[in-house]
């Protein structure tokens, strides 16, 4: 992996000097949605404590997550306490059960970091007119990707932070 341009910090865990790699495919979740991210880059020491690449990579990535939000084809809530779900397009009522998962990739890039990939996966429901898949509304996805990135946080090894 190529240098990155940063000062060389020091495991919060061990002390020992971190370098800029590349991590294994990292998942996380909070039901429905399912985060994958490809070749995140993190600061490792020689111990293998692991640590985000910066300070805002984690806040970044909910960011870059949520701007990607209008992506995808979505219905709308209905009701306060009886919520319906209805097609974006013709207004009928989405399924009651998915009829499939699907995973939605997306390039991304942090300042000065090799380019990564991450993918997002959602049910996708039917409409009972048109017969479009969608996702069933778009605060699906919104609500659920702070605590779907704790669980990637997780996964990596990283420390919480407070």
């Amino acid at each position: 992996m190529a240098a990155m341009n940063q000062k060389v910090r020091h495991c919060a865990r061990c002390s020992s000097a971190c370098e800029a790699k590349v991590l294994a495919p990292v998942s996380g979740e909070d039901a429905p949605l399912k985060l994958t991210v490809h070749g995140m880059p993190a600061l490792v020491c020689a111990k293998d404590h692991k640590a985000p690449i910066h300070a805002d990579f984690m806040i970044w990535l909910i960011q870059e997550l949520r701007a990607r939000e209008s992506r995808f084809a979505a219905g709308k809530e209905q009701g306060m306490i009886f919520k319906k779900h209805l097609c974006a397009d013709c207004g009928k009522e989405l399924g009651s059960k998915p009829e499939r998962r699907q995973a939605f990739p997306f390039d991304l890039a942090y300042a000065e970091t090799p380019p990564f990939k991450i993918e997002i996966e959602l049910p996708l429901y039917k409409c009972s007119g048109c017969g479009k898949e969608q996702i069933r509304s778009a605060k699906d996805l919104h609500d659920h990707i702070p605590a779907a990135m704790v669980s990637i946080n997780d996964a990596a090894g990283f420390p919480h932070s407070g």
